[in-house]
């Protein structure tokens, strides 16, 4: 029997096998270059891609700098606007996924931080009577201007409503698949069609971005195992791409960070009757 059989929710680690089946490759269109993003909150950071694999990122603030290197994805589902992913290894560790918007000159930075046990081990109870997040891990939203100073004027990708009421099928793999409801603005509810959670479901704290017609930005930040998702759905080409965040085990001693993509189909749309 394999482990994952004991419990009902598995690894990180353990869904990570075979989920990068449908992922996009790796653009090769960044290499080379060394983009700057000035944030809104007046730091800025320094973006040089190395290679095909490897960024140095160094960040400048009233602080002072720090810098990392790191293995970084990057995809692109449409002509200059680019998916940049890596995990933050210096100090703390976080994910960092950054939405870059060339055609409009702009960026959104995702910063991901997962819980240490301590916070995982609060229960949902305990967090409804004291008014927390139903979920420990916590995401930042910062928007910069690509290569000239934050002004403003500068453009921000907006949040979205768009997806609220569509029911989508998501196939990651040969043996990978996914439903989710968009509920409203703040949660959807997923549940595992086929695969290694077949018959799981929950309901998560989740975050909508338009990045252009049809294209769009879904994160989501899962509340039993700590995980963070980000993809790009794209509603023209009917396929997301992105990555999967979490610790490997329930140990919680190391972090995985894993490419996925999948290929979508429109279920049904819930139009509701009464004003929002």
């Amino acid at each position: 029997m394999n482990e994952h059989q004991n419990r009902d929710f598995v690894t990180v680690q353990e869904l990570s096998e075979g989920f990068s089946e449908f992922s996009l490759p790796q653009t090769q269109e960044l290499t080379g270059k060394k983009i700057e993003l000035y944030y809104e909150a007046g730091h800025k950071a320094v973006y040089y891609f190395l290679d095909e694999t490897t960024l140095v990122c160094t960040v400048e603030s009233e602080e002072g700098s720090e810098k990392v290197a790191a293995i970084y994805q990057a995809v692109s589902p449409r002509k200059d606007i680019y998916f940049i992913d890596f995990v933050w290894s210096y100090g703390a560790t976080k994910s960092v996924t950054t939405i870059l918007d060339l055609a409009q000159g702009i960026a959104t930075t995702a910063i991901g931080i997962l819980p240490g046990k301590e916070e995982v081990l609060v229960s949902q109870f305990e967090r409804g009577d004291k008014g927390l997040p139903l979920t420990s891990v916590t995401v930042d939203f910062e928007h910069a201007s690509v290569d000239v100073p934050f002004t403003p004027d500068t453009l921000k990708h907006a949040r979205t409503a768009d997806l609220v009421g569509k029911r989508m099928q998501w196939v990651y793999s040969a043996n990978d698949a996914y439903e989710h409801i968009y509920l409203n603005e703040n949660f959807y509810t997923w549940q595992c069609l086929k695969g290694i959670e077949k018959g799981l479901c929950d309901t998560d704290k989740c975050h909508y971005f338009k990045l252009d017609d049809n294209l769009y930005w879904f994160i989501w930040q899962e509340r039993i195992v700590p995980t963070i998702g980000s993809v790009m759905e794209d509603f023209n080409a009917m396929r997301s791409y992105g990555k999967i965040y979490g610790y490997e085990t329930y140990e919680m001693t190391k972090v995985t960070n894993f490419p996925v993509g999948s290929f979508a189909t429109l279920l049904n749309e819930t139009t509701y009757t009464f004003n929002k």
